[in-house]
């Protein structure tokens, strides 16, 4: 099981594209997490838009979502035609046609592919291909699904965006590797972690890497500095760069 990053950004960063990963490996579907705005261009930019079985959308905020209707553009005018299943909450389905429809009207009328939507809940497990998915609520301003994956005796864990919460917390203990969101260092923003709070949530979860991503724009370098000096007997803490593969 292998993590590509493709962006680490906040909503309104630049350069280093929305916060975004794709998971892939051997044997497994190639999976992206989250579509931000800023995410089709680099997934175009690589050809890796040609290789993705399915996209699980944490929530819809637009930094984590408003990529699905270019995204959806592109095959259309590419003509894939393998289905392209949208994972996410309840209402995946109903965002994803009215974004469509807003984006370019008729447009779902004409694709040569099948989109298939697939709702997850906290109260039960999913298989996706050779993947095993669970889902936890985060703390945040609408639903987010926080996501972890099982496959070939391994697992990663995605938190989209959000402060830890007791779901989230049971939901990643015990994983391989932890890609979470970090806002700030103390400064509490509602709907965000800060240092101090995913520190207590790894070691209670009992989480040995920690990858972290999705900075405030004003505490950046400051929370690259802080992780980059996190030494902690047992946990290895890693920032996020687009285009670094982690294996797990």
């Amino acid at each position: 099981m292998k993590v590509t990053v493709i962006g680490t950004g906040e909503a309104f960063d630049s350069g280093i594209g929305n916060n975004a990963f794709l998971l892939h490996g051997r044997g497994l579907p190639t999976l992206l997490v989250d579509c931000g705005y800023q995410i089709p261009e680099r997934l175009w930019a690589t050809g890796l838009h040609r290789k993705l079985d399915g996209v699980y959308l944490t929530h819809t905020h637009a930094d984590h979502s408003f990529g699905i209707v270019p995204l959806i553009g592109r095959y259309l005018v590419e003509r894939r035609e393998r289905p392209l299943p949208v994972i996410g909450h309840s209402g995946v389905g109903s965002f994803v046609r009215r974004a469509l429809d807003l984006g370019y009207p008729g447009m779902r009328e004409h694709l040569p592919f099948p989109l298939e939507f697939i709702t997850v809940s906290p109260s039960r497990r999913l298989d996706f291909e050779a993947l095993s998915l669970a889902c936890a609520r985060s703390d945040h301003g609408v639903l987010n699904l926080s996501v972890r994956f099982e496959a070939q005796g391994a697992s990663c864990a995605f938190s989209g965006d959000g402060a830890p919460s007791a779901a989230t917390e049971a939901l990643y203990r015990g994983v391989d590797v932890l890609f979470h969101e970090l806002y700030s260092i103390r400064r509490k923003l509602p709907g965000h972690s800060t240092l101090a709070e995913l520190r207590a949530l790894a070691a209670r979860a009992e989480v040995s890497r920690v990858v972290v991503s999705h900075h405030s724009r004003e505490y950046k370098a400051k929370l690259h500095r802080a992780v980059a000096a996190l030494r902690e007997p047992g946990r290895e803490w890693i920032t996020a760069r687009p285009g670094q593969t982690i294996r797990i």
